[in-house]
C-alpha cells in the first residue's frame, strides 16, 4: 500500500509538528467511518521501514496491510451504515 493510495480512498492526512511530537516531525492518515470508529494509518517513518498498513483506532490487534482488503473493509462498511 502506498501513501497516494490512502489518500484515494478519502483518508486525511494530519501533521504532528516536532514541537508537539517531542522529536521530529511526522505525518499519519485516518479516514473516519463513524464518529465512533475511525481508521488510523501507520506513520510515515514506521511506513519507510515497514510499509503503510492501517488498524482500527484504539484496536492494535488488526492489521490491513493489503489495499483491495482496505477498500473491501471500507466498502462493507459504507453500505452498512445507518
Amino acid at each position: 500500500m502506498k501513501e497516494q493510495d490512502l489518500i484515494d480512498l478519502g483518508f486525511n492526512r494530519y501533521d504532528v509538528p516536532a514541537e508537539e511530537s517531542g522529536d521530529k516531525p511526522f505525518f499519519y492518515f485516518t479516514y473516519n467511518i463513524t464518529d465512533e470508529l475511525c481508521l488510523i494509518s501507520s506513520d510515515n517513518g514506521e511506513a519507510e521501514k515497514n510499509g503503510w498498513h492501517v488498524e482500527l483506532f484504539d484496536y492494535e490487534n488488526i492489521e490491513i496491510r493489503n489495499l483491495e482488503d482496505l477498500k473491501t473493509l471500507i466498502d462493507v462498511i459504507e453500505k452498512n451504515k445507518l
